[in-house]
């Protein structure tokens, strides 16, 4: 007589029983609800949700058309050496470089110095034969090999191979060339396992 009428002060949810019971209710509308939502995203698609698997046919994506090496393009891998990586007249240098070592820089900030351009002491700019690594009509890769002047300090590398990509301005084949990869051909070594000992 006592616990039924504790039971009747305290509600439905007192009971142990039927507590339970409106976990497993409330369980099994939260599963009900999960597949209605899955079958009409997986099964039937969602204007809202792009699917992964597309039914149109794949483009056809033409390759680069190769080209001979354009002398226009050294002598502007060359004038970037003499300007943007020694820190030199750097109001030159921003029109030689494309949007990737501009860095979304304007040309005031850029003549300031702190770009994103690797600076090496090369003293043989003038000289530094470039090898052809891909050449095409609207984008060129060299490879050139940069010697440290002499006093270049310790820390310096005496010599440093450089990788120079250049680009035609706006990606049309008569485009002016810009340098927009440059980067060094160079990886500190590996130590040995054991440290030795």
């Amino acid at each position: 007589m006592e616990s039924s009428s504790a039971t009747a002060r305290g509600g439905f949810l007192s009971s142990p029983r039927s507590q339970r019971r409106l976990l497993w209710i409330g369980g099994g509308v939260f599963l009900v609800g999960l597949i209605v939502f899955l079958s009409a995203v997986v099964f039937r698609g969602s204007s809202g949700i792009h699917s992964p698997i597309s039914t149109q046919a794949a483009q056809h994506v033409k390759p680069p058309v190769k080209a001979r090496p354009d002398p226009a393009a050294y002598k502007v891998a060359r004038k970037f050496m003499e300007t943007a990586v020694q820190r030199k007249n750097l109001d030159l240098a921003y029109s030689l470089v494309g949007p990737d070592l501009k860095g979304g820089l304007t040309k005031k900030q850029f003549e300031k110095g702190n770009i994103p351009v690797i600076s090496y002491p090369a003293g043989n700019l003038k000289t530094a034969g470039f090898t052809v690594v891909s050449s095409y009509k609207t984008q060129m890769m060299l490879l050139v090999d940069l010697v440290a002047r002499k006093g270049s300090g310790a820390n310096i590398r005496p010599h440093l191979p450089f990788w120079v990509g250049l680009v035609r301005a706006h990606n049309k084949p008569n485009g002016h060339w810009l340098v927009n990869y440059w980067i060094p051909d160079w990886s500190p070594p590996v130590p040995l396992a054991g440290g030795g000992g």
